[in-house]
């Protein structure tokens, strides 16, 4: 019930991402609705690179970047690697918005972006699941999940001679 719970949670982040895509390219382009000056506003933009358009005609890369990515979390949590459940929920997060950017890329070789905050960054949906997904994830395995990150060997004991 749980993995049903997580497909269904990867897939509404990747529909939610893919429907706010659809509204942005009908009513946003060409203009900019700013909701808090200098701080939000949503525009329409496509990027062709990764986040702050770095490495911008890298298409194929970032595809093939997915596809692995995709095929490494279902090897991981098939083989019972990742199974604590708020490391699930986080995977399900970066993987649909993965997912959602994924299709973008293979569509039409471009993201699109809308949400904007002007000093730093215009970002979409999948955008925002992936970081905020990844930062949870990270900052749960450092401050609850430590067992994460080990070897599985436990430190050699002091003997008294």
């Amino acid at each position: 019930m749980l993995y049903a719970a997580l497909i269904l949670f990867a897939a509404a982040i990747c529909a939610a991402d893919q429907f706010t895509k659809h509204l942005a390219a009908q009513t946003l382009v060409g203009r900019t609705v700013v909701l808090v000056p200098g701080w939000l506003q949503l525009e329409y933009v496509t990027n062709d690179g990764m986040a702050l358009s770095m490495l911008r005609g890298a298409r194929w890369l970032f595809v093939a970047l997915t596809a692995a990515y995709l095929v490494l979390v279902v090897w991981a949590v098939a083989k019972g690697h990742v199974k604590k459940k708020p490391e699930l929920w986080c995977i399900a997060a970066v993987t649909g918005g993965a997912l959602g950017n994924f299709i973008d890329r293979i569509v039409s070789g471009r993201v699109v972006d809308m949400i904007c905050i002007p000093w730093f960054s215009t970002f979409n949906v999948a955008d925002l699941f992936i970081t905020f997904g990844v930062i949870v994830f990270v900052l749960y395995i450092l401050l609850c999940d430590r067992e994460f990150l080990s070897d599985g060997k436990e430190a050699p004991h002091d003997r008294d001679a």
